[in-house]
């Protein structure tokens, strides 16, 4: 296939709507970091806070994660903040401390 001007259109307005989400998502992380911030749960506490409810299994009530597991997704979601704006980050497995909490999606 050769290359055409509808070609290159098509994928600069695709990428342009994707650039769009990514700006987005970088807000909403933001904001859900600074709420998170504001209500000073502590996730990774030692000893369980009696604010938080978790089943025998150790889970979230009515969850399927622990609250190690959001501790871990908030790190992870401040990593992808932190590398929006050019600062230092930690490697680690990002993706799979926000697929612990995530709903799985299909791709396409």
């Amino acid at each position: 296939m050769a290359l055409t001007r509808v070609t290159a259109d098509r994928e600069a307005d695709a990428i342009a709507k994707v650039a769009e989400e990514a700006a987005h998502l970088l807000t909403r992380i933001q904001c859900i970091l600074d709420h998170n911030s504001d209500q000073a749960i502590d996730w990774a506490a030692g000893v369980k806070p009696d604010y938080i409810e978790e089943d025998v299994n150790g889970n979230l009530v009515d969850r399927t994660f622990t609250r190690q597991n959001v501790a871990n997704a908030i790190f992870s979601l401040d990593q992808i903040r932190k590398t929006f704006a050019n600062e230092a980050v930690t490697q680690g497995d990002h993706l799979g401390n926000l697929n612990l909490l995530a709903k799985p999606l299909s791709r396409g």
